[in-house]
């Protein structure tokens, strides 16, 4: 969706194999220098509809936050399926994860782990925006958002259209 003059939505196709090989183009060189293993393991075409520029701000959200809690040597995973006719966009990483009971929370506005959470990474810095951003981007794309554990033991974030 674009904005037209005047203010109305203009819904667009959005090749979404396309904007993610970009998003990820665009975090190798941040992920080789946190010594991080970072690629596209599997990428089905698929479109949506939709803004691409807010749906760039989503996957981008969602590969800096891979790239950042996964710790030197631990690898991210994105992965564009379709299944049922329904694109499916995985992120997953090596990192922490976050536990069960605090994977709903964290799209909460300004919601942080505590400090004493067992995180390998707690000298990264944020206001805790970026989930609640991603969530409400999804929502404006009628995608639900889901959070779980990836085969590497860390997160997976999982965007299906």
């Amino acid at each position: 969706m674009r904005s037209e003059p005047d203010g109305k939505a203009v819904e667009t196709r959005v090749d979404l194999s396309a904007l993610l090989d970009e998003c990820v183009r665009n975090y190798v060189l941040v992920a080789q220098e946190r010594g991080v293993d970072f690629g596209i393991e599997t990428s089905e075409p698929a479109t949506v509809t939709g803004d691409s520029d807010s749906l760039r701000v989503m996957f981008n959200n969602l590969v800096d936050n891979a790239t950042k809690y996964t710790p030197p040597g631990g690898r991210v995973d994105v992965a564009l399926k379709v299944r049922d006719g329904r694109p499916t966009v995985e992120i997953s990483d090596s990192g922490p994860g976050i536990p069960k009971e605090e994977r709903e929370r964290v799209f909460d506005r300004f919601y942080r782990m505590g400090e004493h959470a067992d995180r390998a990474r707690t000298d990264v810095s944020g206001t805790g925006l970026g989930p609640a951003i991603v969530r409400r981007i999804a929502d404006q794309h009628k995608a639900a958002v889901a959070r779980g554990e990836s085969p590497a033991g860390g997160l997976k974030a999982t965007i299906t259209f």
